[in-house]
């Protein structure tokens, strides 16, 4: 038997199986398959899949030891085909489940999986996908084949690049450049700072924070102090006040241009207006001539005073997305970013276009800045994910700083896998498929939003760009884990925004399909058939992790900051307790649902008499992790008032509610420090007694103080939930 014979036979099973399921996709015979089980919306979507499929389950938790976040399944590469991602589990029949992603792998894929185009290349290629060479000191003919390809693509007026690995790195070399630019030629080689906008999303490495405008993004992060201001996003329905988002998002620019961020600069209005006046007279009769550009540029430089320049030195960049992505498919007018382009170019600031996700095709046009008919191009242009790898394209002016020993470099300047794959498609973008692709998308869209006004909202976003809106924001999730019990696979975006983000050669049927998913899913909101608060975020982690106490903040909970923070603490209580939807069996997985609480009764309590309410958050996550609420309003626990001998003496605090994530490690610990929390504040408002029917294995496990308490009764099966529960009372003036 030959070295190879085994893989060889593998290698011809993949291939035979990569020819029947693409025959069976173009035909339109590739249907979503998942256990319908799934569909059971009183029992959470990972209990599901550990019941109905284990092997996906039995992958998750052999990795639960990594630190990540996943959707709840194991896919299958060897099984997918087009938007379809198959997954490890099978019927009883053996055929793969698959689910129809609506998310293109958070906008990586530019085609679909298993693409026979993409398979052949990797076959011919098959050296470089053994051999991963560090390029920044071994090119290959493959790495040197991408950079000459990148020529051809390369965005009007950034002819120079250079191949990273990311997005994020892409950014984060993209923001080296602009200052070490400044660094080199202003008089007081200060690097300055770069602006960018509101709900900007450019990566997690520390420069990319930076300019991300994300608080759970940024948060515990020391970066740098850089100002945003204001993304003025489009309101088709809403002329007037998208012109006024503009104008303010101009004038903050113009006053950190001219200000350079320094005290007592001159900022008139006056001057503000008869800059911007000319700006529009210009674009108004503006010819694509490059000439006029220049010469109205310069002519409007003339104008400003040598302080004024030297200021605006210190602006190293405008960072800006075309339509921010992660910020919730949001698009400004093309007239702002002609706007911003001149404005820019006439202080002689470098404009930075991230289109790590816009890039190559997605929006219609192969760079999505080609929507705005730009009266100049920009001076740098991002590009990752379905670059398979990272690059950023510069002008010829920024190039130069590019040419710094070992000041721009990267061990490997791409992956050669990614690069094979790139190439393979590189030449075969079909604009005109995209279009069409989106245009079938966006009108069945449209027709849902239409269909039901009363959840969905402002359908948007060109070629395959897609979005759209849940009309309240915690309904949000409710729709991506019903879609996904059904099958398909949506990702959010911003506040309340879906993606829907279909691959450039989508089949029509896929796309249909996707759609009536959609539709079911909403329709089973629409109908009552769920419950809006009835999922908890879909995007699960696996495995769990210690919080150290000194790590946590502890909020007191009133009726402000319990509405602040009540999705959190309501997702405490669904990871604790399961779905609010009643059990057909009581324990199910672990989970006890009768013992959940509704936020309704959550916000009654804290409005209520002599309220006490504490919530412990994650300083590094920003997450709340536990709470704890009760009142001196005894009006949960029926079954254990009768015996507390204390009950309508007004000297009794009654602990009504209370719960901690299952995922932290060290939630005894955690449950400690909460209880004494809100013990502590019992006793500064007067209060003798505190009573509670609580889980009784902190007898064991809490503090000292409860562990000694009286327990007034006992409740070994609370609410058929199979969890023993007690009542105890804590004599404040004695225990403690």
């Amino acid at each position: 038997m030959g070295l190879f014979d085994a893989a060889q036979a593998r290698l011809t099973q993949f291939l035979e199986r990569v020819e029947r399921l693409e025959a069976r996709y173009r035909a339109g015979k590739i249907r979503v398959h998942v256990p319908e089980a799934l569909l059971d919306s009183g029992r959470a979507v990972e209990d599901l899949v550990e019941q109905h499929m284990p092997l996906s389950h039995a992958a998750m938790q052999a990795a639960s030891r990594s630190l990540f976040f996943s959707l709840p399944v194991a896919f299958d590469p060897g099984e997918s085909i087009g938007p379809y991602l198959g997954v490890v589990d099978r019927d009883a029949s053996g055929k793969a489940y698959r689910f129809l992603d609506m998310g293109s792998l958070i906008a990586t894929h530019a085609y679909g999986e298993n693409d026979p185009v993409v398979v052949q290349a990797i076959l011919e290629s098959m050296p470089f996908v053994v051999s991963r060479f560090a390029h920044s000191e071994y090119q290959t003919v493959l790495s040197l084949r991408l950079k000459e390809a990148l020529n051809r693509i390369a965005p009007a007026g950034t002819p120079r690049h250079f191949v990273v690995n990311t997005g994020a790195e892409a950014v984060e070399n993209a923001i080296k450049s602009v200052l070490l630019s400044r660094v080199k030629t202003s008089e007081d080689g200060d690097g300055g700072f770069v602006v960018s906008f509101e709900g900007a999303f450019h990566g997690r490495t520390l420069g990319s924070l930076a300019v991300t405008h994300r608080k759970k993004a940024r948060l515990g992060f020391p970066t740098f102090d850089w100002p945003h201001i204001p993304f003025p996003v489009e309101e088709p329905g809403a002329p007037k006040e998208t012109l006024r988002r503009e104008e303010r998002s101009l004038k903050q620019l113009w006053d950190l241009l001219v200000s350079g961020r320094l005290p007592h600069a001159e900022k008139s209005k006056d001057t503000y207006r008869r800059e911007m006046d000319a700006i529009d007279e210009f674009l108004t009769h503006l010819e694509p001539d490059p000439a006029a550009v220049k010469a109205f540029v310069q002519a409007q430089r003339e104008t400003l005073s040598p302080d004024v320049v030297r200021r605006s030195r210190r602006v190293a960049a405008v960072l800006v997305e075309p339509i921010q992505g992660e910020g919730g498919v949001r698009a400004s007018s093309a007239r702002f970013m002609r706007k911003l382009r001149l404005l820019t170019r006439i202080y002689d600031v470098p404009l930075v276009f991230d289109e790590v996700q816009t890039g190559y095709g997605m929006t219609g046009r192969l760079w999505a800045h080609e929507l705005f008919d730009l009266p100049c191009p920009p001076d740098i242009v991002t590009w990752a994910k379905k670059a398979q790898n990272g690059v950023l394209f510069v002008s010829e002016e920024l190039a130069t700083f590019f040419q710094e020993e070992r000041k721009f470099n990267t061990t490997w300047e791409g992956d050669s896998v990614g690069m094979i794959r790139l190439l393979a498609r590189l030449d075969k973008l079909d604009l005109d498929q995209i279009r069409r692709v989106g245009e079938r998308a966006r009108s069945g869209l449209e027709a849902l939003a239409h269909d039901y006004r009363e959840i969905l909202k402002h359908v948007r976003g060109p070629g395959v760009m897609l979005g759209f809106d849940v009309i309240r924001a915690d309904w949000r999730e409710v729709v991506r884990d019903r879609a996904f019990r059904r099958g398909l696979v949506l990702l959010p975006a911003g506040e309340r925004g879906v993606r829907f983000y279909p691959r450039y050669d989508t089949e029509p049927s896929a796309i249909d399909e996707a759609l009536a998913l959609l539709r079911a899913t909403v329709e089973d909101l629409a109908s009552g058939r769920v419950a809006p608060e009835a999922a908890p975020a879909l995007k699960v982690r696996v495995g769990t992790l210690a919080i150290p106490v000194e790590t946590i903040e502890t909020v007191d909970l009133t009726p402000a900051t319990f509405d602040a923070l009540k999705l959190q603490i309501q997702a405490v209580e669904l990871e604790r307790y399961g779905s609010a939807a009643e059990p057909t069996d009581g324990v199910q997985a672990g989970r006890t649902p009768l013992l959940q609480l509704p936020l309704g009764t959550l916000e009654t309590t804290v409005a209520s008499l002599g309220a006490i309410g504490v919530a412990l958050r994650d300083r590094v996550s920003g997450r709340v992790v536990a709470y704890a609420l009760g009142s001196a309003l005894e009006n949960h626990d029926e079954e254990g008032v009768a015996s507390d001998p204390h009950f309508g003496e007004n000297n009794t605090f009654y602990l009504q509610a209370m719960a901690t994530l299952p995922t932290v490690q060290n939630a005894g610990e955690i449950e400690v420090h909460l209880l004494s929390a809100i013990r502590e504040r019992a006793v500064a408002a007067g209060f003798q007694f505190l009573s509670t029917l609580i889980e009784e294995r902190l007898k064991d496990t809490g503090p000292d103080w409860l562990r000694t308490a009286p327990v007034l009764q006992h409740l070994d099966n609370y609410l058929q939930s199979g969890v023993p529960f007690a009542y105890f009372q804590v004599n404040l003036r004695q225990d403690g």
